[in-house]
Formats: C-alpha cells, structure tokens, sequence
C-alpha cells in the first residue's frame, strides 16, 4: 500500500504545479470596472455622483475617492456598460470626465459607443 501511495504523490504533486503554472500563465480575471477621473471632487460631489449614478441600471456598487479624483463603477453580475453613457452621465451633472478606462478601453474625450 505505502508502495502505490509513494508512486501517486509525486504525479499528484506534478499535476497540482502544472494547474498552479497554467492559473498564473494566464493572469488576473479581467475587470469589469469601471474607474472614471474627474477634474475635480469635493463631499457635495461624491454624494451628487452617487445619487445620480445609483439610480442608473446595471449598477452594483459606486466607490468615490476625493483624493485621486476617481470614481469606480462595479456593474451587477452580467451587465456591460457603456462607456459614452456613463461619460454622459457624469458630463449631465457637471462633472466631466478627464479619463475613463473600462473594459471597453481608455477614453480621455467622449466614447463614441
């Protein structure tokens, strides 16, 4: 028995190394964020933009950060959003953006789609 046993581990071993290589290999899952600068934010603003953005559909979660100037946008499970219409939207409320990157790329002027 400790026989077998002694000729499994080291194929277990190189099956579990080759999995972890193969995991790294391909990297990070790709994000599906959004993350949106600004030119300028203050509180009045984080709670504008969360007000607004809150009430627009595929929106899981809006995280704003004064210091960098950002706002990150986590869309529900699913849901693709689009760039141009949360650069309107933003843009609507007097806080246009200076860059957005998402999953469909980096924008430093009004996506077209």
């Amino acid at each position: 028995m400790f026989q077998r046993l002694s000729t499994f581990l080291p194929l277990a071993a190189a099956i579990l190394l080759i999995a972890t290589e193969r995991e790294s290999l391909a990297g990070p899952p790709a994000s599906t964020q959004t993350v949106i600068t600004v030119g300028e934010m203050c509180g009045g603003c984080v709670k504008q933009i969360t007000a607004r953005l809150n009430t627009f559909p595929g929106i899981a979660k809006v995280e704003c950060n004064i210091k960098s100037k950002s706002v990150t946008i986590t869309p529900k499970p699913d849901v693709s959003l689009s760039p141009k219409s949360l650069w309107e939207v933003l843009d609507e409320i007097g806080k246009t953006p200076v860059k957005l990157s998402g999953p469909g790329g980096t924008f430093t002027s009004k996506p077209k789609s």
